[in-house]
């Protein structure tokens, strides 16, 4: 085993997740077999991960039951469905058929998450970076897929859904009212909090107490929504009372 803090992008995520740092040899030579095929190098934020024992095992546990693909998985064919729904169908064709497609030839992409019902894919996009950026795609994984920007780091997107699994089990919700800004909430959480790991969809992630205080602040619907959780009932309590007034 190693301390969390030999790990060079992932240190906060694996502490926070109670994480056994043990590399795998089989995960290691599953991804020097990847970079031989594919000709990528894969980006050193990604390797860290996937080749710790339980790292796949770990994002899968904190999350909604989305499928992590596993080293081995990675960079593999997938399988999409031609002419694809969003597509134009030639006159002479009657029935969808499968057909293979390689992301990683031909778009740079390297997708490892899909989400429990498959309703989004994300991907790391190999753009030479040793901490590359997730990409999002609704469309599933195909030629003509839309990927949009969703975290600029993997290694912030690793961070972030661990930080946010007990705040959507376990947080407590909080009346915020209508589309207009919490200003109040926001300036107790500029002076109060540290800011939690970044990603591109709008969520605000605040927490202290060495992130056993988190307020997870986000915009939808025209609607905002304030979660807080703490890591104990006397946390809990105090956390409230930090926040609760400005909410009134």
């Amino acid at each position: 085993m190693m301390p969390a803090d030999t790990l060079r992008f992932h240190g906060r995520a694996a502490e926070l997740a109670g994480l056994d740092l043990e590399i795998s040899k089989e995960a290691e030579a599953v991804l020097d077999r990847f970079e031989s095929v594919h000709g990528h190098v894969v980006p050193a934020s990604v390797r860290e991960w996937f080749a710790l024992a339980q790292g796949a095992a770990v994002l899968r546990k904190f999350s909604n039951d989305d499928m992590v693909y596993d080293a081995e998985r990675l960079g593999r064919e997938e399988i999409y469905y031609w002419p694809e729904d969003n597509g134009d169908w030639p006159d002479d064709v009657e029935e969808q058929e499968e057909r293979p497609f390689d992301p990683v030839g031909s778009l740079g992409l390297l997708p490892f998450l899909v989400e429990n019902q498959g309703v989004w894919v994300m991907a790391v996009r190999l753009d030479g970076s040793e901490d590359p950026p997730v990409v999002i795609s609704f469309d599933d994984v195909t030629p003509s897929a839309v990927w949009q920007p969703h975290a600029d780091r993997f290694s912030d997107l690793v961070h972030a859904r661990i930080w946010d699994a007990p705040v959507h089990l376990h947080g407590k919700q909080l009346a915020l009212p209508g589309a207009v800004e919490p200003l109040a909430l926001l300036e107790v959480l500029r002076q109060d909090f540290i800011s939690g790991p970044p990603t591109i969809d709008g969520i605000q992630r605040h927490s202290r107490d060495g992130d056993r205080q988190r307020v997870l602040l986000e915009q939808w619907r025209g609607q905002w929504h304030a979660t807080v959780w703490a890591a104990d009932e006397t946390g809990l309590a105090t956390l409230m009372a930090a926040v609760d007034p400005t909410t009134a």
